[in-house]
């Protein structure tokens, strides 16, 4: 799937991030992963509290990455995401939003092959943790 991943190369000039303006959910394990890929890859020292926000759901406690006027936290004035190599896989799947769902909203979800497609929505499947699933925690702002 790395090649795949790697010809998603957006058009950000297009599309202004729409990605980054959905609210990323992540298990407590993920956002510990995170901070520490982020750590090693970009030297930066992230202190959860102030990325991250708590929220309940049915099927537990999660981490919503912060939003600020309706965009990711970690997303730039250029628009480009500033730890795009450690950025949560909810991210890096995008424009599938669900296992059967693609963001129509994203100009790439209409010109990608059906096999990538194919490929990204087997990965949420197997990836994304079952209760962040159910809970359909990839939020529109």
């Amino acid at each position: 799937m790395k090649q795949a991943e790697s010809t998603m190369d957006c058009d950000i000039g297009r599309c202004k991030a729409l990605c980054c303006h959905n609210c990323a959910v992540l298990t407590k394990g993920e956002v510990s992963e995170l901070v520490t890929h982020v750590n090693k890859e970009y030297s930066l020292e992230l202190e959860p509290k102030k990325f991250f926000r708590e929220v309940r759901g049915e099927g537990g406690v999660y981490y919503a990455i912060k939003m600020i006027k309706g965009r990711c936290i970690f997303l730039n004035k250029e628009n480009r995401c500033r730890i795009y190599l450690c950025r949560p896989t909810l991210c890096k799947l995008y424009p599938v939003i669900d296992i059967d769902k693609v963001d129509e909203r994203c100009p790439k979800s209409k010109i990608l092959p059906v096999e990538m497609l194919i490929g990204l929505k087997r990965r949420y499947d197997e990836e994304i943790d079952e209760d962040i699933k159910a809970e359909q925690t990839f939020l529109f702002v």
